[in-house]
């Protein structure tokens, strides 16, 4: 009766262990899951986090051009009116 009780308790926790053997392995497998797809929205956000660096640097290569371009088109109207100053100071030399 004795043998029998303390197999009857040594049962009882080997079942315990074993049930908490396999809610460990639950939430371990729950675990590894969340892992992935949190893996998976980084990984996303690095493509994204990249795509919008690309766009960045286009936009400031654009803007950068577009500056360029401003400016050469107003030392072009400088120079015209330099020119043009510079012509008519010539031209009141002669009347002199």
């Amino acid at each position: 009766m004795i043998e029998n009780n303390i197999l009857d308790l040594l049962e009882n926790r080997i079942y315990q262990a074993l049930k908490k053997i396999t809610e460990q392995q639950q939430s371990i497998n729950t675990l590894i899951h969340e892992k992935k797809e949190l893996e998976q929205a980084l990984s996303g956000q690095n493509v994204r986090i990249e795509q919008l660096e690309r766009e960045l640097a286009e936009a400031e290569s654009s803007a950068d051009a577009r500056a360029l371009f401003e400016y050469q088109e107003r030392e072009k109207k400088l120079r015209n009116r330099i020119q043009e100053l510079v012509d008519k100071i010539d031209k009141i030399r002669l009347l002199e």
